[in-house]
């Protein structure tokens, strides 16, 4: 890999971290929904 200016890299690695922290978010957004359904399921066959 070729060697980046020391600024650029800080953003890169800037994105690269709010990239990991959306991920993250989305996981537990999705988690929650599924829980949702799974719930949504159980009451429907009651």
């Amino acid at each position: 890999m070729r060697k980046l200016k020391p600024s650029f890299q800080k953003l890169v690695n800037e994105n690269r971290h709010e990239i990991l922290e959306d991920k993250k978010v989305m996981e537990k957004i999705e988690e929650k929904i599924e829980a949702r359904q799974e719930q949504a399921i159980k009451m429907k066959t009651k």
